[in-house]
């Protein structure tokens, strides 16, 4: 895998079928977000490959936590499924990819995917959401009182959604 990272977005899942689409709207949002819509269906399809390795191979009596995570790097976008599940294969590559599995920093596994940056880019010249300050529960004075959504998200994320067809 390359080495420095210039951008990271994760999301923690159950290996059950729904992790599926869940996945792709994942992938979908942060590619949205990084500008980086080129490469949506070809990291749509590499995501639904890892994720969908892992909920067939996982119990669906006791289906296991993983985390999915995007993250820019060099001259590529990494597809990476973090995982505890021994003896899955390494994924096969489409053309122009490149895939393996390596031991994880958590002491599991990741299985990862790495795709080419469009366009010759790297990923320093990724232009990137412009993020304010962001706000924890830890901060907010306890009052009882539920925390509402922050609206700026919200109409983030509609405006996001509403754009795309399918």
């Amino acid at each position: 895998m390359s080495a420095r990272t210039s951008q990271m977005d994760d999301l923690r899942l159950v290996a059950q079928p729904n992790a599926l689409l869940c996945s792709e709207l994942f992938v979908r949002l942060i590619l949205s977000d990084w500008s980086l819509r080129p490469l949506l269906d070809q990291a749509k399809t590499a995501a639904a490959r890892l994720v969908g390795a892992l909920v067939d191979a996982a119990d669906p009596k006791e289906p296991p936590f993983f985390t999915l995570r995007l993250r820019l790097r060099s001259d590529v976008l990494a597809i990476e499924v973090d995982h505890e599940l021994d003896g899955l294969p390494t994924p096969t590559p489409a053309p122009g990819e490149r895939t393996g599995v390596a031991p994880s920093e958590t002491g599991g596994v990741t299985t990862w995917c790495e795709l080419p940056l469009p366009g010759g880019l790297s990923a320093g010249q990724v232009r990137l959401p412009r993020r304010g300050d962001r706000r924890t529960l830890v901060d907010e004075p306890v009052s009882g009182e539920p925390v509402g959504a922050d609206p700026e998200v919200l109409e983030r994320l509609l405006s996001r959604l509403s754009g795309w067809s399918g």
